[in-house]
Order: C-alpha cells, then sequence, then structure tokens
C-alpha cells in the first residue's frame, strides 16, 4: 500500500556558516519570513524593499527536518524492500537535496515540483533531510560566464536564463530589483510505495456526440514503480506470483454511473448517457462528474487515484471566438497576477477572496498572467464549481528568451507538468505561451526575427497537440498581425494611453486594458506608512500628476497611464485626488468596455460583435502598490473595481453619444430578452425628467441591439443626463445606466439630501437630489475593510430607492453614505 506523510514538523534553518539554529514555526515558510519571526530582518521586506535585507541574498540557506522510518521487520537493518519517493512541490530556486549528509539529487525551477526516488539513501529508524539554497548572485554569475556571448549582444537578460520569477529582478509590481526569494513554499512529501508500483497518474479523454448527450471517455493509467512507467498490462511481477489489476469508475452526484476492472496497465473505455454538461457562468450549471481509480495486487487496494471532470464542448469559429457546447460566450474577466510578492507560500483564503470578487463582479474569465507564479489546486476547483474560464500562460513573459536547449528544454518540462496536473479541468479554456514576448521585441528591436520564434510557434504547440489536443494553444499574448499587438487580429494589449494603435476602438479582443488609479485614503496611509498624506499640486508643465512620495510606491512609468484626470475638478485634498483618479479610471473602464461589448458601429448594417473579450489589466495588487488593479493589496475593491462589475452585466442598456444617441441592449446572458427600454433626459437644475421617449427591443443570445436613436430630445444643453431602463416583459426593471452628455468638470451638482436606512440585512438609500458619485463606507472597532457592499460609488436620482446588501464579516459598525460633493454624509448604526 502507497503511505503518504507530509513531513511538516521539526523543520529548522539556519545559514551555512552559522551554528544557530532556527526552528521554523509552520511549513512551508520561505527564508524572510522565518527571519522576521525571529526579528532577524524587519518588515521592509514584505513591501518588496531590500535596503536593511540585502544579506539575506549573500547567504546559503540549510532547511532541515528528520523522519522516521518503520523497517517491515524488527530487526531489519536495512530496507530491501519497496520505494521511497520525495516530492518537494516548491523550491525557489537554486536547491541541493541531501538525505542522510549525501546528496540525492539538485532542482533549479521554482515552476516545476521536485520528484526523487531516495530509496537507496534511507535507512531503517531515524533518518535525515536537508535542502540547501545557494545564493541567486551566485547563479546569475555562472550564467553571465556559461553565456557571456549571448548576453553581451543586449538582446537577453542574465535573468532569462534562470527558471525563477521574473518579478524577483524588476520593479515592474512595486518591489526592488533584487528582493531574492529563497526556500520551500509548497508541501514536503515522503512517498512509502511498499508493494512496488504505484499509480502515477490517469489521463482521461472524452467526446460528445453531436447532440452532447452521450459521451465517450477514454480512462488511460499510468502505472510506476515511482521512477518508470509501466506501459504494458501486468498479470504478475511479484515473488508471490501477484496480480495487479485496475478498478475504475465515476461518479455523478455521488451516485455510480460507470465501474470495470482491468489488469494494470491496460485502457477503459466508458460510455456515458444523459449527460450533464459543464457551463460557464451566466450559460448553465457546473455540473462535475468524479473519476476514480484503485490499484490491486490479490485483491487489496495498494493506490488509489481521484479527479473531478466536467463534459463541455469548446470549438473556436474563428479567432479568439468561442462557442462552449454550441453557444457563443463572450469573455469578460481580468488578469491574476501573484497574490503576495514577498512569498510563493499561497494563502488559499485570499485566494479564495480574490475568486469570490471576481465572481460577484460578472467575471467569466480570467488570465493566469505568464510573468506570474502559479496558484494551487484550489483556483481551479473554484474555478471548475463557479464558472469561470481560465486562460492559462505558460512561465514566460516580456522578453526575449535565448535560443538555448537547457532553458528551452526546462520549459517544456514545466509545460507538459502544468498540462498533465491541469488539462482535466474543465475551466481551463486554453494554453498560452506566454506574456508579451514577442511585443517587447516589438519595443526593443522591432527590426529583429524573435530568438526563439520556432520554440513558441512549433515546440511548445506540438507539445500540446500531443498531450492536450482538444485545447487551442495560443502562441503569446499578445499574436498575430502585421506586428504583435495590432487590435484587429488577435488579441492587444493597451497601450493606448501613451501609443497610438490603429483600429483600437473596438479590438477583436483586448487581453490587457489598463489605466492607474489611487486605492483609497486608508490604504494609502498605510502604504506610506504615515497618518497624514501629501497634498496634492497642481500638474505643471513636465512634472507628475501626483505629489513626489507617492513615486516610492509605483512603477513603470505609471505617470504616463493616468486616466483622463483633467475631466474633473482639480483636487485639493487626499480624498478629492483618490476621487480624480478614481472616477475618471471608471469612466474610461465604463466607456471602453461599453464599446467592446456594442462590438460594432451603430450603423455598421451587421449584427457581428467584432470584439470577443477583455480582460481588465489588473485584479489585484502583488505589493503594497500604486498602479492599474481594481483591488489593493488588502483586497479591497477600489473605485474602479465597481464601475467594472457594473459594466460587466450580462445585460447592459447603454446610449452612445455620437453623431446621434444611439440606445443598445447588449446580451450576454445566453438567453433571448424582449421588453422595453425607457429613456429619459434629467435635467439637474430642475432637479427632474424633461423628455421621455420608449422603444420596444428584442434581443437574442449573445447579441447587442441598436435599439433606436433619440432624435425626439433635440437640441438640449449638455448639462443633462440620460437615463436608461430595460424592462422585461413582465415589466420587471432588467437593467439600468445612464450617461452624462458633458465632461464633470463642466458640471454643478446639488447637495443631495441622502437619507439612509436599513431594512434586515439591506441599506437602503433615498435622495432628494441627484447624488454624484455615493460612496459607503463601514467601520467596527476600527476596522474599515471588507464590508463588500455590493454596490458602491454610485450615482442616485431623486426619489429612486437603492438597496445594497452588505458582506457577511461584520455584525454591527456604523456605515456612511456621502456623495462626492455633498458636505456631509448620512450615518448609520447597524
Amino acid at each position: 500500500m502507497k503511505k503518504e506523510r507530509i513531513l511538516t514538523d521539526n523543520w529548522f534553518l539556519r545559514e551555512s556558516e552559522s551554528t544557530e539554529v532556527m526552528k521554523i514555526p509552520q511549513m512551508p515558510m520561505q527564508v524572510h519570513d522565518i527571519l522576521y519571526h525571529y526579528g532577524k530582518i524587519g518588515d521592509s521586506y514584505q513591501w518588496g524593499k531590500t535596503e536593511d535585507c540585502r544579506w539575506v541574498n549573500d547567504k546559503t540557506w540549510i532547511y532541515g527536518t528528520d523522519f522516521e522510518i518503520e523497517p517491515q521487520r524488527p530487526d531489519a537493518k536495512s530496507l530491501d524492500c519497496g520505494k521511497y519517493v520525495l516530492l518537494l512541490e516548491g523550491l525557489d530556486t537554486f536547491a541541493e537535496i541531501k538525505v542522510n549528509q549525501k546528496t540525492a539529487g539538485r532542482h533549479h525551477d521554482c515552476y516545476l515540483p521536485c520528484k526523487m526516488d531516495i530509496s537507496p539513501l534511507v535507512k531503517p529508524g531515524k533518518n535525515t533531510l536537508e535542502i540547501i539554497f545557494t545564493p541567486v548572485k551566485e547563479e546569475l554569475k555562472k550564467t553571465e560566464e556559461t553565456y557571456r556571448d549571448i548576453v553581451a549582444e543586449g538582446l537577453v537578460e542574465p535573468c532569462r536564463f534562470l527558471r525563477k520569477t521574473f518579478h524577483d529582478f524588476t520593479t515592474y509590481l512595486g518591489n526592488d530589483p533584487d528582493f531574492y526569494k529563497a526556500g520551500v513554499f509548497g508541501r514536503t512529501v515522503l512517498y512509502e510505495i511498499s508493494d512496488g508500483l504505484q499509480i502515477e497518474d490517469v489521463d482521461v479523454q472524452y467526446s460528445l456526440n453531436e447532440a452532447l448527450d452521450t459521451a465517450k471517455v477514454q480512462i488511460h493509467t499510468a502505472v510506476s514503480d515511482g521512477n518508470v512507467q509501466i506501459h504494458t498490462a501486468l498479470s504478475g511481477g511479484n515473488e508471490g506470483g501477484g496480480i495487479y489489476r485496475v478498478r475504475a469508475w465515476i461518479l455523478y452526484d455521488k451516485e455510480l454511473i460507470w465501474e470495470q476492472e482491468k489488469p494494470a496497465g491496460e485502457s477503459f473505455m466508458a460510455g456515458i448517457e444523459d449527460v450533464h454538461l459543464w457551463w460557464p457562468a451566466g450559460y448553465g450549471a457546473q455540473d462535475l462528474y468524479c473519476v476514480q481509480a484503485e490499484l490491486l495486487r490479490d485483491g487489496q487496494v495498494i493506490d488509489t487515484w481521484e479527479k473531478r471532470i466536467g463534459f463541455r464542448k469548446i470549438t473556436m469559429q474563428g479567432m479568439l471566438d468561442f462557442q462552449i457546447n454550441g453557444r457563443t460566450v463572450r469573455l469578460w474577466g481580468a488578469n491574476l497576477t501573484p497574490d503576495q510578492g514577498y512569498t510563493l507560500c499561497e494563502d488559499t483564503k485570499r485566494t479564495e477572496r480574490l475568486l469570490e470578487l471576481a465572481r460577484d463582479a460578472h467575471v467569466n474569465a480570467l488570465r493566469i498572467w505568464g510573468e506570474g507564479t502559479g496558484f494551487g489546486e484550489f483556483l481551479y476547483n473554484f474555478a471548475d464549481e463557479n464558472g469561470i474560464l481560465l486562460w492559462q500562460e505558460f512561465y514566460c513573459g516580456h522578453a526575449q528568451y535565448p535560443d538555448v536547449e537547457e532553458v528551452k528544454e526546462k520549459i517544456l518540462q514545466e509545460a507538459e507538468y502544468m498540462i498533465k496536473s491541469r488539462k482535466h479541468h474543465p475551466s481551463i479554456l486554453l494554453w498560452c505561451g506566454g506574456n508579451e514576448c514577442y511585443l517587447s521585441r516589438d519595443f526593443a528591436a522591432p527590426q529583429r526575427t524573435y530568438l526563439t520564434a520556432e520554440f513558441f510557434e512549433y515546440d511548445l504547440k506540438r507539445l500540446c497537440l500531443r498531450l492536450d489536443p482538444d485545447r487551442y494553444y495560443h502562441v503569446n499574448s499578445p499574436f498575430f498581425g502585421s506586428y504583435s499587438n495590432e487590435p484587429g487580429k488577435g488579441d492587444t494589449h493597451s497601450y493606448t494611453n501613451s501609443w497610438y494603435v490603429p483600429g483600437s476602438d473596438i479590438p477583436l479582443f483586448a487581453s490587457e486594458n489598463l489605466r492607474v488609479s489611487f486605492p483609497g485614503v486608508k490604504t494609502l496611509k498605510r502604504y506610506l506608512k504615515r497618518d497624514i498624506l501629501p497634498k496634492p499640486v497642481r500638474r505643471k508643465h513636465g512634472e507628475l500628476p501626483w505629489p513626489q512620495e507617492y513615486e516610492s510606491i509605483t512603477s513603470a512609468e505609471s505617470w504616463k497611464k493616468i486616466p483622463c484626470i483633467e475631466e474633473f475638478y482639480d483636487a485639493e485634498k487626499p480624498e478629492e485626488m483618490v476621487y480624480q483618479f478614481g472616477a475618471a479610471a471608471g469612466k474610461y473602464i465604463k466607456d471602453s468596455v461599453e464599446r467592446y461589448r456594442r462590438g460594432r458601429k451603430a450603423d455598421d448594417g451587421t449584427m457581428d460583435r467584432i470584439c470577443k473579450g477583455h480582460f481588465i489589466w489588473k485584479w489585484n495588487t502583488t505589493f503594497p502598490h500604486i498602479y492599474s488593479s481594481v483591488l489593493d493589496f488588502y483586497l479591497e475593491q477600489k473605485m474602479p473595481y465597481y464601475f467594472l462589475k457594473r459594466a460587466y452585466e450580462p445585460l447592459s442598456v447603454q446610449v452612445e453619444v455620437s453623431d446621434h444617441l444611439y440606445v443598445w441592449l447588449v446580451n450576454d446572458t445566453g438567453m433571448s430578452q424582449e421588453g422595453r427600454i425607457t429613456a429619459k433626459l434629467f435635467d439637474m437644475q430642475e432637479n427632474r425628467f424633461v423628455k421621455r421617449e420608449e422603444i420596444p427591443v428584442k434581443c437574442k443570445a449573445g447579441e447587442s441591439v441598436m435599439a433606436g436613436r433619440l432624435d425626439s430630445f433635440g437640441q438640449f444643453t449638455r448639462d443633462k443626463m440620460i437615463r436608461v431602463t430595460f424592462r422585461d416583459a413582465e415589466q420587471n426593471i432588467a437593467t439600468q445606466n445612464h450617461t452624462f452628455m458633458d465632461i464633470e468638470r463642466h458640471l454643478t451638482f446639488p447637495q443631495s439630501g441622502i437619507k439612509m436606512w436599513r431594512e434586515k440585512d439591506v441599506i437602503c438609500l433615498k435622495a432628494e437630489q441627484f447624488a454624484r458619485c455615493v460612496e459607503l463606507s463601514g467601520e467596527e472597532d476600527g476596522d474599515p475593510y471588507w464590508w463588500d457592499f455590493q454596490d458602491n460609488y454610485f450615482d442616485l436620482f431623486p426619489g429612486e430607492v437603492k438597496r445594497v446588501e452588505y458582506g457577511n464579516r461584520h455584525k454591527r459598525g456604523t456605515i456612511k453614505a456621502k456623495a462626492v460633493y455633498d458636505k456631509t454624509c448620512a450615518e448609520l448604526n447597524i
């Protein structure tokens, strides 16, 4: 029977030249966290700052522990049967592994687990395990010497020869460029394989019939002795002449629907009728099946295996134009970056919150960024269960990669591991070669052929076709066209803040779209570690758009990537600056996402929606840092989060302001919609609607329909707004929206007179006059975070009652509501 032992106890850390031993409080845990625990360094590393802990980079660090092995015979002096396999799930990065003072192997890749047979090195009783991490500086120096000719050309950075997270060497995510993490970040597992064989993997492949109600499932079992996979059926093998067999079965909703037993090494074929399909969020249920297998010897179970799968059929009608189970699905999503930059140890509670906030914001797809680091199984299971599609990239990013076999072979090994270990997840939509590899060439050396084009365009593609032939492989993001970022040919990354990009008005697929904004004042004070924030300054020629102090917590020329703050009133207080940047970024998100979702011009004479999807750059903040994320480092929703959430509502009514006022209905619900749109012209000065028009509309699933023009409104002053409401056939309000006819800087807003009360667990608000950008905030015993208001930073028309739910973390406290231009706020104690 195979036994799994997770080695978590009695670990220590020491520096190689020191006798001081530090007991590690929990495992896994990386070096900086352990040193911080013992007061050897301060917390600046958690902010990505290395000034007071650079010395850590110069040392060799040794992890150690003991483990016991009980012999099968009490008097045994050696282990003469079975296998002992050591699995180290995460090593960062340059490690030598020793068992009983003898080298078991070396591992130099933070994207791959380390697995090795240590049977020759272990003994009965007490054994020692050491993991020795050498300094990154030494590896960089070796690389520069070994590949000096390639490095001298200036096209490849030395760190790109190493398979270590790239952002230890750059400042993009908010850290210093020499923050070299080190240590163990995944589980350490000892497998005892006493019967000699184990299930190495089970590959599940299936095909659906045209009606999508019957599936043919192939189950291939891979049996190994811990090192070598056995490809032939085994009927005998041990001295006793025992027979190895595999029993496999499939469950749906805990009910057995298929079962079979065969000799180990043979494949199974199952037929499943009345299939329950897996659908993306908003299109149907996320039905999952459980596939299980047991390896038997003489009828006794010696190993088990289990995975969940979902039946769905994905086809691509055109470039990044996906159909799932016969329905067109456009992707409205976000980019995930590493959750916390100072450690690779995953905090599943933080990951869960990242994903829950995405689900609540109508996100149906997430791009797992090729310059990031791996997420654990939790993310993929959550995506399966909640219908979130995953654009999964291999770990290559914004650089030319060296045409060196050793480097390419490591990337192929990583990709193979990722495909084999993740492909059973129905949520994975596609594989992608990496992030901005070709685009980096376009920026730095547009006249040059990409150094490893053949590797990305052929080698990785062939690997995907061999291991997972039914999934699309996208060479890189962005890719396709006369230059890699051409909006009309493939996916595009929006650099329209600093570049003129032809065709960017309605791209084919915007896989990155960004504008820089600030987190809330409470978070800015944490970021800067000060109670009084710098006073905003008027921008003069050649100056930054914010106080100089903020340069320490931003990066990547972010001042080039700001939204249209000039359309808003100048900020004189920090709160006003947060609003100015947040509302400007929100306006950009609203305008661009609504345009992409319409996907075509009002008068183009076709129903085809050009844009197939949009991913905001970015979802989360890796270090305490000002950039373009919609969540701050503490996983609090920034103002743009709510603008994106509203823009992503599956059913959207919109007003396009151009030569005419066009009214649209956009339907990404998966169901046809029919009803009426009411458009009203609102006069803030008179505090009433002064014109009105009703438009009947029908909109099929997946369509955007230009329902009509508001020419009847005629000529009017630009200080007015247009309010549009779509009611379905039962006269229920299905979606609402409104549009300003002038920039905010030209408008004067009244004192709103907000009233607030509570009905059960819902906050109710009503205004006497138009309330611009109502901010809800809460506090419970000094804790202002994670109130999780269902909506926030919203406008409120007079007389309308706004009902807002909030999260379950806070059971009591004070909630405040304030429109941005109001002099007072409403308060409510709960």
